[in-house]
């Protein structure tokens, strides 16, 4: 398991971004494998990081209610990267998992370090929820 261009392309978060912008966070992400029956993450956390699923599968829950099963190629905490929120959900491996994480603080440094990315960013955000807004209103 490696991280990869192609994999951080798929996230809606991640997809407009441009191969060298890519390349660069690709270089913060670390691998995690979870155990089957073991909490990735828990409703009212802090939340701290995404997670990019490579193998395995997770069930997401609330309130003690599965809500749904990621596998590989999807991902949860995403808005973790850019906020300090808790966790709204509890994730659990369902089976031996293997992830891509991004851990905030290695975001932000990112951007820090590089304020290109933090521009592109701020243009997929902006165009995401310009998206949102367009659906809202028709």
């Amino acid at each position: 398991m490696a991280a990869s261009v192609e994999s951080l392309a798929k996230v809606p978060l991640f997809q407009d971004l441009n191969k060298g912008t890519l390349k660069r966070l690709e270089k913060v992400v670390r691998e995690r494998r979870f155990k089957a029956g073991e909490t990735i993450v828990s409703q009212g956390d802090e939340g701290v990081g995404f997670f990019l699923i490579d193998a395995g599968k997770v069930e997401v829950s609330r309130d003690g209610q599965s809500l749904a099963t990621l596998g590989p190629g999807e991902f949860f905490g995403e808005q973790a990267l850019l906020d300090n929120y808790r966790r709204s959900a509890t994730v659990k491996a369902t089976e031996d998992t293997d992830t891509l994480a991004v851990m905030r603080s290695d975001f932000l440094a990112e951007l820090r370090s590089n304020p290109d990315l933090a521009i592109d960013m701020l243009a997929v955000m902006s165009r995401r929820l310009r998206e949102v807004e367009e659906r809202l209103t028709h």
